[in-house]
């Protein structure tokens, strides 16, 4: 077996032309929700044989000195990048594009610029996401809450321009935002019914939230005893809500419930649940959840003792699942279903079982025990640390060797 190298990121720049670093190794495998290649390296990668894997890959071509700029980094009139390429894995505000002058190149997440800056003719830019904004606007990234100490921090006779949601749910300081002429463009604005009535001049969206006067606002919640004793017992959630599988009875201390995102509950309680309240998605599980994020194990004294109590898991994982050598076909009777975005480890002698419980899979089911005896012999011993090892052993099988896993959300070349 050779050498592997296993990348896994969120996101991937690949631009540096020394990629020859990766040649120690038999295989390289980069995974990637987003990849940044420039052509040079995508041409050398694949030239040497790396798997390159991406849902959205971007090759670019970069001609001049590679400058990489931190990510918001905002272009002035002052500064110079003559014969340069830029590149910036995050966003870019350009306040004037004489700080542009003689670039080969422009890559960014996203482009921010005022309507009377003119990047006609910088290569790249025609293909990039760009925000747009009014010359008298003042440009704001990221969410912002119209609140008490909005009188201080925000100008007056201002029209904000922000990148993201604006949440107004204050209002006396939306009266004092309209005495100020104070006003907003959001991707999303979050308001009170009653407020947006009032005050529906002061904003344009792209999307509108509208919560009901009577409800108390929360973000991500997990239900339990004193969910209703502290928020009351009308609720909009803006994020999502978890119904655990033994605190659904406290659904009856809530007479209505408004779900902005996802609930997840059991399936004993989607009645009481629809009684109440309303979801823009909806997560039903039997049993026990069980999410698994990294490593978990299960045996067949485990499983049994589930069995034995009546339980049965769901089975969320995003990761990777071993079912011990010792876990039997009858075992599976412990498991309700099974979501997998990873790698299940099971017997064969479960897996008819086992496999009638999947509900989706992104990754793949084997027998590592199997694969243990095939690749090590049967006299292999996992030694002191059988979990550490099972571990390793998954990351050789799964590249087919002896090698090495970079887990990270970003990563450069």
């Amino acid at each position: 077996m050779g050498k592997s190298l296993h990348i896994n990121t969120g996101n991937a720049m690949l631009l540096n032309e020394n990629s020859e670093m990766l040649s120690v190794y038999d295989s390289v495998n980069i995974n990637a929700g987003t990849m940044v290649v420039s052509r040079k390296v995508y041409e050398k990668l694949t030239g040497m044989g790396v798997s390159l894997n991406s849902g959205n890959m971007n090759i670019i071509d970069v001609t001049g000195k590679l400058t990489e700029l931190a990510g918001n980094t905002t272009i002035t009139a002052s500064m110079s990048y003559k014969d340069c390429f830029l590149v910036c894995d995050g966003n870019i505000i350009v306040e004037d594009a004489k700080g542009l002058d003689g670039v080969t190149g422009l890559y960014a997440k996203r482009l921010f610029h005022a309507e009377s800056v003119d990047l006609g003719g910088i290569m790249g830019v025609g293909a990039m996401a760009r925000t747009v904004y009014p010359d008298n606007a003042k440009l704001h990234i990221g969410n912002m809450t119209i609140d008490g100490t909005s009188r201080i921090i925000l100008n007056g006779n201002t029209l904000y321009w922000v990148h993201g949601a604006v949440k107004a749910l204050d209002g006396v300081a939306l009266e004092e935002m309209r005495l100020k002429g104070t006003t907003f463009h959001c991707e999303s604005l979050i308001i009170r019914i009653g407020l947006f009535e009032k005050y529906s001049a002061l904003f344009t969206a792209d999307r509108f939230t509208f919560i009901p006067d009577d409800h108390n606002v929360v973000d991500d919640i997990t239900l339990d005893s004193a969910t209703a004793l502290l928020h009351g017992e009308k609720l909009f959630v803006l994020g999502d809500l978890m119904v655990p599988y033994d605190q659904e009875q406290y659904l009856k201390g809530l007479s209505s419930l408004i779900i902005n995102g996802t609930v997840t509950m059991p399936i004993t309680a989607v009645a009481e649940f629809k009684a109440i309240g309303k979801a823009n998605d909806y997560e039903v599980y039997e049993g026990i959840l069980m999410p698994v994020n990294g490593f978990q194990t299960l045996g067949h004294e485990q499983c049994q003792t589930a069995i034995e109590r009546g339980i049965k898991y769901t089975l969320k994982i995003n990761g990777a699942l071993y079912f011990m050598s010792d876990v039997t076909a009858q075992d599976m009777d412990a498991i309700a279903a099974v979501h997998c975005n990873g790698l299940i480890g099971a017997p064969d002698r479960a897996r008819g079982m086992l496999d009638g419980k999947v509900k989706n899979v992104n990754g793949i089911i084997l027998d590592i025990d199997a694969m243990i005896k095939k690749f090590y012999g049967d006299d292999f011993a996992l030694g002191d640390n059988p979990i550490g090892m099972i571990q390793k052993l998954i990351s050789q099988i799964q590249g087919g060797g002896d090698g090495s896993t970079i887990n990270s959300g970003s990563f450069k070349l």
